[in-house]
């Protein structure tokens, strides 16, 4: 159960996220942008939603994560590849969802 002062973190508390992924940007101009959400209960946590997973490829080599650490999940019969990454003091929750590849059956 979340108390009133978990819900009142000012906008502050966010700004790590913020200096973060302009610093991201600036080094990584190219980087495909994101849908990006962070929130005032987890003011060091950022949720990036990117459109393929060529998307997050660029994302795992910018943030330098292995690729032993990105997870092959199931939603809902799509796919979801996600990954965790440290950027300074805040933690970068990156995925993207894909309808998979049909399979090709020979005769």
């Amino acid at each position: 159960m979340l108390t009133d002062i978990d819900m009142n973190n000012p906008l502050t508390a966010q700004a790590a996220v913020f200096v973060a992924l302009a610093q991201l940007a600036e080094v990584h101009p190219n980087l495909p942008g994101a849908y990006i959400t962070t929130s005032q209960i987890t003011p060091t946590e950022v949720h990036v939603l990117l459109d393929s997973p060529a998307d997050l490829e660029a994302w795992r080599l910018a943030t330098h994560t292995d690729p032993d650490d990105v997870q092959l999940g199931d939603l809902k019969g799509d796919r979801q590849l996600l990954f965790n990454a440290p950027l300074g003091r805040i933690t970068l929750r990156v995925y993207t969802v894909f309808v998979p590849a049909p399979l090709v059956v020979a005769a």
